[in-house]
C-alpha cells in the first residue's frame, strides 16, 4: 500500500539500552512487541510488570491491542460514532495502526511486510479460457492442451524497505515484489500445468502526508519504476516498463488510491504495443472497511477511449473463524493477466485471504 514505513533506527534500540531500563519504562513502551522485548530482558519480567503501577500497565496494553486486535475488538473497531466525528475517522485510525505495526515488525524482524493483497482461490471459474492468445508482432499461439473453464489462482505480494527516513522520517525507498499465478490445477490429464504467471518487481519512493483537506484527508502519495512480465519466450512473451504514482485519500471507512501510469517506450520488438488501448493509463481502487475483519474492494481501469474498454475487479473478504479470511473474487474485463491482456476474461474466485489491504 501507500503507507509509509517509519525509520527503523527510531525504534530499533541496542540490547545493552534495554537492559538499563526499569520495568516502570518498560511499561511505557507504546509498541507491544518492543515493550514485550524489554520485559524478558529484565531477571523477572512479571514482578517488573507488576512494580508498575496500573494506569502504566493498562495504557500499554491498550497499544499492544492497537497492533494486534483481539477478534472482539475487531469487530468493533470499525465505525463507533462520537460528536466530534460521526465516521469516528474510521479509516484513518486503520491507517495509523497499520503504520505502527509495519512500523514494529521492520524494526524486530529485519525481514518482508506485505505489500498488495495476498490470497489463494483453490477454486475459481473463468467463462471463456483463451485458447489462442495474440500480439501484434508475434500473432496468434496456442497451447499444447485444452483449457479448463475450472483453475486456481494466487497472488503473493511483500515489500522490503531500501532507505528509511530518507530527507524526513515520513519518506522511505522500497522494492516492491507481487507474483500473480493461474494454475490448471484441475487439468488432470496434461499434468496440471501452469497456464500463466506474472512477475511484477518495482521501485518506489513514498512519503506520508496526513493532509487534512476537509471532508477528506491525503494520506500518502508514491513515485517509482514498475516492470511487468511473464517470463515466456516468444511468441507468449509480454511485458512493459511503467513509471508510477499514486495518491492515497481516506473518508469515513473509505479509502480511496489513483495510480496513474506512464509506458516507457518499448523498442521495435514490443509484445504488446496495444496494451494501453485496454488497460489504459491508471488503476482506480476503492477500499471500505464494513469492520475491521471484513473488507471490500473495487479496482477499475478504463481505456478513457471512443470504445470504453473498462474492466474490474470486486473483493470480499470475512473472517473464518479467529485466524483465517475467507476471500471471494469477481473480474470482468481485460488485463487480469498479460497473456490475456487483449481478451476479456469474466472469472469468478473463492478462497482464502493471507493479507488484506490494510
Amino acid at each position: 500500500m501507500l503507507w509509509p514505513a517509519l525509520t527503523v533506527a527510531e525504534e530499533a534500540r541496542p540490547a545493552a539500552a534495554d537492559q538499563e531500563r526499569s520495568p516502570v519504562e518498560c511499561a511505557l513502551i507504546q509498541e507491544g512487541v518492543q515493550r514485550l522485548a524489554c520485559y524478558d530482558s529484565l531477571n523477572n519480567p512479571k514482578t517488573a510488570r507488576e512494580q508498575a503501577s496500573e494506569e502504566q500497565v493498562e495504557e500499554a496494553e491498550q497499544a499492544s491491542d492497537t497492533l494486534a486486535p483481539g477478534r472482539e475488538r475487531r469487530k468493533n473497531a470499525v465505525g463507533e460514532p462520537n460528536e466530534d466525528n460521526p465516521d469516528n475517522g474510521a479509516m484513518t485510525n486503520i491507517v495509523d495502526r497499520h503504520l505502527k505495526a509495519e512500523k514494529a515488525l521492520f524494526s524486530f524482524s529485519g525481514g518482508f511486510i506485505s505489500y498488495r493483497p495476498t490470497y489463494i482461490m483453490p477454486i475459481t471459474w473463468m467463462d471463456s479460457p483463451n485458447q489462442t492468445p495474440v500480439s501484434p508482432r508475434l500473432g496468434a499461439t496456442g497451447y499444447d492442451y485444452e483449457l479448463e473453464n475450472e483453475e486456481a489462482k494466487y497472488q503473493i505480494s511483500f515489500k522490503v524497505p531500501l532507505l528509511t527516513g530518507l530527507l524526513d522520517d515520513r519518506t522511505t525507498l522500497w522494492f516492491g515484489y507481487t507474483q500473480r499465478s493461474f494454475w490448471q490445477v484441475y487439468n488432470r490429464d496434461d499434468s496440471a500445468p501452469f497456464r500463466e504467471t506474472n512477475y511484477e518487481p518495482e521501485i518506489f519512493l513514498r512519503h506520508h502526508t496526513n493532509w487534512n483537506l476537509g471532508s477528506v484527508a491525503l494520506s500518502g502519495v508514491t513515485l517509482g519504476i514498475n516492470h511487468q512480465s511473464n517470463g515466456q519466450s516468444e511468441p507468449r512473451s509480454r511485458s512493459w516498463n511503467r513509471v508510477m504514482a499514486s495518491a492515497a485519500f481516506t473518508h469515513g471507512r473509505w479509502l480511496f488510491v489513483v495510480e496513474p501510469w506512464y509506458r516507457i517506450p518499448d523498442s521495435s520488438k514490443d509484445d504488446n504495443a496495444d496494451i494501453e488501448s485496454y488497460l489504459g493509463h491508471a488503476n482506480y481502487n476503492i477500499v471500505y472497511k464494513l469492520a475491521e475483519d471484513r473488507t471490500f474492494s473495487l479496482k477499475l481501469m478504463n481505456n478513457l477511449r471512443s470504445d470504453n474498454r473498462t474492466s474490474m475487479e470486486f473483493g470480499y473478504s470475512f473472517p473464518l473463524g479467529d485466524t483465517i479470511k475467507g476471500f471471494f473474487q469477481y473480474y470482468n474485463g481485460y488485463g487480469e493477466s498479460l497473456i490475456d491482456y487483449n481478451h476479456r476474461i469474466e472469472r469468478f474466485g473463492l478462497g482464502i485471504m493471507l493479507n488484506d489491504w490494510l
